[in-house]
């Protein structure tokens, strides 16, 4: 676990708690220096993708030409000594419901549901027209 990253991931939570709402940051910021597997899809026990499983698949889906983002939804980030934790990523597409859950498998996500799962995070970015937001949910 990278403390420089971590403590650049915890300003940014800090900083959108203060404002309050829903935070959410980006893919990167998430998974840049993170190493704990409790941090996303913890229910998933000896099935867990590994973290740099998790930041593959999602960064391939978000590089793609009709995926405008990819945001990650923060729960809880209260542990001093572990990663952030998150239930949540949001993908912002423009692609059927479907070839979402298709590129995603791998990562064993136990529901996706068209729209913000828990109301759109302020920080997170806006869909652009003909997008729409998707959340990604792990038990």
């Amino acid at each position: 676990m990278g403390p420089d990253e971590r403590k650049h991931l915890l300003d940014a939570i800090f900083d959108q708690q203060l404002r309050g709402g829903e935070v959410a940051v980006p893919l990167d910021l998430f998974f840049r220096g993170n190493d704990d597997p409790g941090s996303i899809g913890c229910n998933l026990g000896d099935a867990h993708p590994s973290i740099a499983a998790f930041y593959r698949v999602l960064s391939a889906l978000r590089d793609r030409a009709d995926v405008q983002d990819i945001w990650i939804r923060i729960c809880d980030a209260g542990d001093e000594m572990s990663w952030p934790y998150s239930d949540t990523a949001y993908v912002i597409a423009a692609l059927p419901q479907g070839e979402i859950e298709a590129a995603l498998a791998p990562l064993r996500f136990d529901e996706i549901h068209a729209g913000w799962m828990y109301g759109k995070p302020p920080a997170a970015p806006d869909p652009q027209a003909g997008f729409l937001a998707y959340s990604v949910w792990w038990d």
